[in-house]
C-alpha cells in the first residue's frame, strides 16, 4: 500500500546534480516574487503575476499552512550553489487511493533553455515512483505553452490528449494537452 500520510507535512528534500528542491520558507520571499512577478513566465498558469511583495507573502505564508496542514504544498527549486529558488515544482491531488498525482512546475526566466525544469521533473518522478509508489503523474499544459510540454516530453511523459475549452482563466476558455507517464515506463539513468 502506498504510504504518503504527513507527505505534505515532512516534504522531503531531495537534491539534484545542480539544484535542491526544499520546502518553501518566509525567506524565499523576495527570490518568488521575482519570477512570480514576471508576465512571462506566468503568461501560461492558471495564476496571473504577483504585483507585490505583499501578495507573495500571502501566497508563501498559505503554502506554510498547506503543509502543516499536510494538504498540498510545493518544493521549491533552489540553485545548489546560492540556495536561492528560482522556481517551484508542485505534486498535487495526491491519491493514496487511485496511486497518482498531478505535477506542475514553474520557473525563472532567466533560467529557462538550461535544462534545469526537466533535471527537477525526473528527480520528483524518481521520488514519487521510487519511493511513494505512485502508479501514475499527470501533467496538464495550455496548448500554446509548447516549452512545458517539450520538459515533460524530455521526463519521458507521453501526450494523452487535448482537453478543449477545459478551463475560463484570463478571461477565455483555454484547451489544455494532457501528460501522463507511468512507474511501468519510467526510464531513471540517475
Amino acid at each position: 500500500m502506498m504510504q504518503i500520510s504527513h507527505f505534505y507535512r515532512h516534504l522531503p528534500t531531495l537534491e539534484t546534480p545542480r539544484l535542491v528542491l526544499r520546502p518553501i520558507t518566509l525567506d524565499d520571499v523576495p527570490d518568488i516574487f521575482a519570477y512570480a512577478s514576471d508576465e512571462e513566465v506566468t503568461r501560461y498558469l492558471r495564476w496571473g503575476p504577483h504585483q507585490t511583495l505583499a501578495q507573495t507573502e500571502s501566497y508563501v505564508r498559505g503554502v506554510l499552512h498547506d503543509y502543516q496542514e499536510d494538504r498540498d504544498g510545493p518544493w521549491g527549486i533552489a540553485d545548489k550553489g546560492t540556495n536561492r529558488l528560482i522556481g517551484h515544482i508542485h505534486l498535487m491531488d495526491l491519491s493514496a487511493q487511485h496511486h497518482k498525482a498531478q505535477i506542475g512546475f514553474v520557473l525563472a526566466r532567466s533560467r529557462w533553455n538550461n535544462g534545469l525544469a526537466t533535471e527537477a521533473l525526473l528527480h520528483v518522478l524518481a521520488y514519487v515512483f521510487e519511493t511513494l509508489g505512485l502508479h501514475r503523474v499527470e501533467g496538464f499544459s495550455l496548448v500554446d505553452n509548447g516549452a512545458a510540454m517539450w520538459v515533460m516530453e524530455k521526463a519521458g511523459m507521453q501526450k494523452e490528449g487535448v482537453l478543449r475549452d477545459y478551463l475560463f482563466q484570463k478571461g477565455d476558455f483555454w484547451d489544455f494537452a494532457v501528460y501522463a507517464i507511468l512507474q511501468r515506463d519510467f526510464r531513471w539513468a540517475g
